[in-house]
């Protein structure tokens, strides 16, 4: 009797444990599964909280066990007042960082790829530029990298990229040199920056990374010397520039710096091939420009004899 009551006692023992066990594995799996939502919604979160605009991705693939993840389709909506929805858009990041580097208090990303980035920077009546609303809220939420208040040290955690790759970045020059529907489209070379550190919450890496990326691409348009832009453009971009500067640390704009120097020779190639492009287009609008008030004059006065 006792032998069959142990038996029994233990057949229920190995079911409970072998219930346990798919519970555990059932759990697992909700929990992978639920990463990717959950890294999507905090992503859309910090974004916003960062730019001021609403953000937002369409997917999000972390790679706990691979060490590559992924993000699909980055958009950030145009500031209230200017043409175009997107101000940012971006086809897809991918990042490479093993499991056992994100869990301590460095982490360390070996390569992130930014691929597919396009920058609408428009030029309101009033003048002012939209990327200037952008860097104006990175300003407010971060302080000036002199003056910011370090995390609690419980909080804060050392982020370090290898390599930061932006690749196949277009940018849109709305409103500044003339061109079909007052937009100039500038492809720019790829840049490349390395050994970026970030120190801070998630709130500071993503304000910090954000600025470079803005930064990045606004000091390559400088660099490229676009025949065309005008003086109020050329300094309204100079200033987003400096309000960059003075929300990331020196080590970073040391990284951008030196990213844009590496790309110098592309960037004139694009001056150089704009210049003619702009300077057509410019020639065309001021010919338009003339014919038109040529016919105005004519009705006027009756048209040609």
């Amino acid at each position: 009797m006792h032998t069959v009551h142990t038996r029994l006692h233990g057949g229920i023992l190995k079911r409970l444990l072998i219930a346990i066990a798919i519970a555990l594995v059932l759990a697992l799996v909700a929990g992978v599964l639920m990463i990717d939502s959950i890294a999507r919604t905090g992503i859309n979160a910090a974004g916003t909280y960062a730019l001021g605009v609403p953000t937002s991705v369409k997917e999000v693939s972390i790679g706990l066990l691979s060490g590559e993840s992924s993000i699909q389709g980055l958009a950030v909506d145009n500031p209230a007042g200017f043409a175009d929805a997107k101000i940012l858009t971006l086809d897809r990041v991918q990042l490479g960082a093993g499991i056992s580097t994100i869990l301590g208090e460095r982490i360390v990303v070996d390569r992130v790829a930014l691929t597919g980035l396009t920058l609408d920077l428009e030029k309101h009546a009033d003048g002012t530029l939209n990327v200037t609303k952008l860097v104006d809220h990175l300003k407010e939420v971060t302080g000036s990298s002199d003056t910011k208040e370090p995390a609690a040290m419980g909080e804060s955690k050392e982020v370090v990229i290898k390599e930061l790759r932006l690749e196949k970045i277009r940018v849109n020059l709305r409103n500044m040199v003339g061109g079909k529907s007052g937009v100039i489209e500038v492809n720019l070379p790829d840049l490349i920056l390395r050994d970026l550190s970030s120190k801070g919450g998630v709130d500071v890496l993503t304000s910090e990374i954000s600025g470079v990326v803005l930064g990045s691409v606004m000091e390559a348009v400088l660099a490229a010397n676009i025949e065309g832009l005008g003086a109020d453009v050329i300094g309204g971009l100079r200033g987003a520039v400096d309000g960059v500067g003075s929300v990331i640390p020196a080590s970073l704009k040391d990284a951008v710096s030196k990213g844009i120097q590496d790309a110098g020779s592309a960037l004139e190639g694009v001056g150089k091939l704009l210049g003619t492009e702009t300077k057509k287009l410019l020639d065309d609008a001021g010919k338009s420009l003339q014919e038109g008030v040529g016919n105005a004059l004519d009705g006027i006065f009756g048209g040609k004899k």
